[in-house]
């Protein structure tokens, strides 16, 4: 062999091992790749089953908020027409108010105390009368006692907000 034939068989033997090693590399990085893509795809659908879910929920939002739309809430005008919705379903429902007056009441709403007396049953048909009033009430105390059989008497505290 000849120093040229040794020049030679070095070189491909280098260009040889370079090329091995550079397989092994980009198989190498090929993998690396591979996991990558992998994960992005898991990472990617996992995105659009939480925005599909999203979607959903605000799909869920939009109706609900639609059919609150629809139910609208009268706000009494004064404390006049507070009590005359108070005192309309009482009357409505057989229910004697014996007095009606203004109750403490937190900041920004009023309150009446109602003292009643009448049939047990006609007073439990008015609170739900007055739970389905399409006006700002609610009942914040009742306290009620017998009177006889049938009859009861107490006394109930309603709120609502007046407008300004």
């Amino acid at each position: 062999m000849t120093r040229k034939d040794t020049l030679i068989f070095l070189f491909l033997l280098l260009l040889s091992g370079g090329m091995l090693f550079g397989a092994f590399h980009l198989v190498e990085q090929i993998q690396q790749l591979r996991i990558s893509e992998k994960d992005l795809r898991t990472q990617g659908m996992r995105i659009e089953l939480e925005s599909a879910e999203r979607m959903r929920q605000i799909e869920v939002f939009k109706r609900a908020i639609a059919q609150l739309e629809r139910y609208q809430i009268q706000i009494p005008e004064n404390e006049v027409d507070f009590y005359s919705w108070v005192q309309q379903e009482l009357t409505r429902n057989g229910v004697r108010s014996n007095v009606v007056k203004p109750a403490t009441s937190p900041q920004g709403r009023r309150a009446v105390q109602v003292d009643f007396q009448g049939p047990y049953y006609s007073f439990v048909q008015t609170l739900s009368d007055w739970r389905n009033l399409k006006v700002a009430l609610r009942v914040s105390s009742v306290r009620m006692d017998s009177v006889d059989g049938d009859n009861a008497k107490g006394v109930a505290i309603v709120e609502s907000v007046l407008k300004k």
